[in-house]
C-alpha cells in the first residue's frame, strides 16, 4: 500500500500569498498519474472550502457517483456546509488504500469537523473521477396491484374493498390502480387484459406483474393479503426519485432511476398512469369509483443512459379532474407475457397540480 499524505494547515492569507508548494507528502520521487490526480484534488478541495469555490471540487466527481448511498449532490452539500463555516485553516490527509481499484481514504479536518471518507476512483481517458463504491442501501420492494373492474360488475366491490383496506394498512408500501373495462371509464383496459392473458371477466387483479387473482367474494381480502405480503420481503432492484414535470395538453415528465447492477435491461419499460382518486361515476354498489386510470402510457428504456433523468410524455384527457396523481413504475414487458420475468421492480405515486387554464 502506497500512502499519499497531504497536510494543509495555515492562515488563509499566508497560504494565498506565501505558499508555493502547499503539500507535504510522502510520494515516491516520480509520481504516478493517480498521485498527480490526488494532488490536484487536494489543492482544489483546499481552495474550494477556504475560498467558497465548491464547484471546482465537484469536477472530481462523476455524475453517477454513488458511495454507500451518498450521491454527488450529497458530497456537494457536505463541501457547501464546510465552506459556509468560513474556516481559517484546513487539514487534508489522503491515503491510497489500494492501487488496483484506486481505493483511497481522505480525511478532512476543518471548522470543527473531522470526517474520513473511503472512496473509489475510476480511470478516464486522460485522468480519473471519483465514482464511489456504487453501492446504495437496500430499497424496500413496493407492491403494485393492477385491477380490472367495471361499473356493471356485481362482485368487483369485494376486490375494491379489499384493496382499499390493504392500502390503509400498508400505506406507502402498497399501491393499487383500477382499469375500468367496458364502461364509461374505460381507457383501454383490453390492452392490459390481453397482455396478461386474462379471461374476459371481472374482477381480476395482477400483483407485481406476476401473480393473477380472479373473482371476488367473502375470502377476497385474505387472498389479496396473502399475495401482497409474499412480495414485501424482497429488496427492490431500482429506486425511482426526483420526479419533475410540466403540463399542458401533454404531461412531460422526468425521473431519476437508481438501479441495482442486477436489474435486467432487456425489455425494460417505464410505465405511467394518471389516476383519479375519487370519481364522480358510481360503481355497481352506488359508491364512487376510486383509483381510476384515466390515461396511461409506457416507454422502452432498456438502452437509456441511467446517469441522466429518464424523460417521458403522457397525453392528457380532454377533461381532467382536480384530484389526480401519477403512478410511475418500472417493469419488464416481454412479448409474449412471461409471469416469471415480467415483474414490476418498484413504483411511486406523485401528486399532479393543475394550474388554472393549463388544460
Amino acid at each position: 500500500m502506497k500512502k499519499v499524505l497531504f497536510c494543509i494547515l495555515g492562515i488563509v492569507i499566508l497560504l494565498s500569498i506565501f505558499s508555493c508548494d502547499r503539500f507535504k507528502h510522502h510520494f515516491d520521487p516520480i509520481l504516478t498519474p493517480f498521485e498527480h490526480y490526488l494532488e490536484r484534488f487536494a489543492a482544489h478541495m483546499e481552495d474550494g472550502i477556504l475560498f467558497d469555490d465548491v464547484a471546482s471540487i465537484m469536477t472530481y466527481y462523476s455524475n453517477t457517483y454513488l458511495n454507500d448511498g451518498m450521491e454527488k449532490a450529497d458530497m456537494q452539500a457536505l463541501y457547501d456546509s464546510l465552506a459556509l463555516a468560513s474556516p481559517d485553516s484546513i487539514s487534508i490527509n489522503i491515503d491510497i488504500l489500494s492501487e488496483f481499484d484506486y481505493k483511497v481514504s481522505y480525511r478532512i479536518m476543518t471548522a470543527g469537523v473531522d470526517t474520513t471518507i473511503i472512496d473509489y476512483a475510476q480511470a478516464q481517458r486522460d485522468s480519473f473521477l471519483f465514482i464511489g463504491n456504487q453501492i446504495a442501501p437496500a430499497v424496500p420492494q413496493k407492491v403494485l396491484v393492477e385491477m380490472i373492474t367495471g361499473t356493471w360488475c356485481s362482485n368487483c366491490h369485494y376486490a375494491e374493498e379489499a384493496l382499499k383496506q390493504l392500502k390503509q394498512e400498508y400505506g406507502n408500501a402498497f399501491y393499487y390502480i383500477e382499469y375500468h373495462w367496458d364502461d364509461d371509464l374505460d381507457v383501454g383496459a383490453i390492452e392490459v387484459i390481453e397482455y396478461y392473458n386474462m379471461s374476459y371477466s371481472a374482477p381480476q387483479s395482477m400483483f407485481q406483474g406476476q401473480v393473477k387473482v380472479t373473482g371476488g367474494g367473502g375470502d377476497t381480502y385474505d387472498q389479496y393479503h396473502n399475495t401482497i405480503t409474499s412480495f414485501f420481503d424482497q429488496d427492490a432492484l431500482a429506486e425511482l426519485k426526483n420526479f419533475s414535470y410540466t403540463i399542458s395538453d401533454t404531461l412531460s415528465g422526468q425521473i431519476t432511476i437508481r438501479k441495482d447492477y442486477s436489474l435486467p435491461m432487456e425489455d425494460l419499460y417505464i410505465k405511467y398512469a394518471l389516476i383519479e382518486k375519487v370519481s364522480s361515476v358510481l360503481g355497481y354498489t352506488g359508491r364512487p369509483c376510486e383509483q381510476v386510470v384515466i390515461a396511461k402510457g409506457m416507454k422502452n428504456i432498456g438502452e437509456e443512459d441511467f446517469s441522466n433523468p429518464i424523460s417521458f410524455k403522457l397525453g392528457m384527457p380532454s377533461t381532467v379532474p382536480d384530484d389526480i396523481v401519477l403512478y410511475v413504475w418500472l417493469q419488464t414487458l416481454e412479448d409474449p407475457y412471461n409471469a416469471d420475468t415480467c415483474k414490476i421492480y418498484n413504483v411511486i405515486e406523485e401528486d399532479i397540480l393543475l394550474e388554472k387554464g393549463s388544460i
